[in-house]
């Protein structure tokens, strides 16, 4: 198995300070100690439309030059709702994500069902499920004639569980679409309770269900914290707390107990793909967002952890 950093972790949005360009990222993640970058695909690193040929051939040259693989592009589509013109802009832009993966010799590009957020309350599930597989079974076509794979992830919402990304690749039926399980998403949708007595046992149970399917896998740590009183009509002042998981460096939170049974798990079923490390929401100390140096003192501390974890 190899490491790659997500380069989300240098992307500006979750730190004090700018975002590294994507003209030096392969360095700074070689600097690093990772095998791969995975590219964000959009701003301000590797959204298709800023990147020209010239572009697209000097990412492949630094690449071969710095023996630093570009592990995949993760892309940030919402194929949810029945609105045609937003449907048709997020299938233009995944077969945009799978020309750039075929330009730059990338096998792999992560997909959502329905983007990070939540979908139109006022449309049945199962409506926004059915639309997003017609779409995934146009990319798919279009990913299969380029020889790119699509990664669909276990992310909320739509898929609520790693049940929901098999069943969804299995109704699409495309030998270009293949399943991005993360441990802790896995923990978000409840599918596994990182504190069980039962982790490793599950965390087995689960990879092997989906085999090889797998082709990508993110891990980033965080911690669960108690979150805002939502306050709920009728009843003398009824209310609901809500969970608040907020990023922690790699190796101190939920992921430290579920690291070793996770690489357990994927060692078990043959994974020899690339693991990526991300730092993909704010990261915050004594209630204030962390500044640059304090990212990538993180970064070089989570890849020694990784390191260790598989070795």
């Amino acid at each position: 198995m190899k490491l790659a950093l997500h380069s989300v972790s240098l992307s500006g949005f979750f730190y004090r300070g700018e975002p590294i360009p994507v003209e030096e990222l392969l360095s700074r993640v070689k600097g690093y100690g990772f095998d791969g970058v995975e590219l964000m695909g959009k701003r301000p690193h590797a959204n298709p439309m800023d990147l020209s040929s010239e572009a697209r051939r000097s990412l492949r040259e630094q690449s071969s030059s710095l023996g630093v693989e570009i592990a995949a592009i993760a892309g940030y589509n919402d194929f949810s709702g029945p609105d045609p013109f937003k449907r048709e802009l997020n299938i233009m832009y995944v077969k945009e994500l799978v020309k750039l993966a075929s330009d730059l010799d990338v096998e792999v590009v992560r997909v959502f069902a329905a983007g990070m957020k939540d979908v139109d309350p006022s449309i049945d599930y199962y409506r926004h499920w059915s639309l997003c597989v017609e779409a995934l079974k146009e990319v798919a076509k279009f990913a299969e004639e380029h020889g790119v794979i699509l990664a669909l992830q276990n992310h909320p919402p739509i898929i609520e569980s790693y049940r929901d990304v098999l069943d969804m690749v299995e109704e699409v039926g495309s030998e270009a679409l293949k399943a991005c399980v993360d441990p802790e998403l896995l923990v978000w949708t409840g599918d596994v309770d990182p504190y069980g007595e039962d982790l490793s046992s599950r965390l087995k149970a689960i990879y092997r269900e989906v085999g090889n399917l797998l082709v990508h896998v993110h891990v980033g740590d965080s911690v669960e914290r108690p979150g805002k009183f939502m306050f709920i009509p009728g009843g003398g002042g009824s209310m609901l707390r809500a969970t608040r998981l907020e990023r922690v460096p790699m190796g101190t939170g939920m992921f430290k107990r579920m690291a070793k049974p996770f690489i357990e798990s994927l060692k078990s079923i043959g994974y020899d793909r690339y693991i990526s490390y991300e730092i993909c929401s704010p990261r915050y100390v004594g209630h204030r967002l962390v500044d640059f140096s304090t990212i990538e003192d993180e970064i070089a501390n989570g890849v020694k952890f990784l390191r260790a974890v598989l070795s």
